[in-house]
């Protein structure tokens, strides 16, 4: 799995989460196991990955 480089500042993005946008900041990208794109966001503290089709700017 490669990681690539994170924003200089993390990005205000949204998050699909359930069916539901909810807020959260863009902290880095990589390319996950099965090749698809993953984005790490943060929101109120937690970390998570997540595909990159469920993220869209804010």
């Amino acid at each position: 799995m490669s990681v690539a480089t994170s924003p200089i500042r993390p990005v205000a993005v949204q998050v699909r989460i359930g069916g539901r946008w909810i807020a959260g900041q863009e902290l880095g990208r990589r390319t996950g196991a099965a090749g698809a794109d993953e984005v790490l966001v943060s929101h109120h503290g937690h970390l998570v990955w997540v595909d990159e089709q469920s993220v869209r700017s804010s």
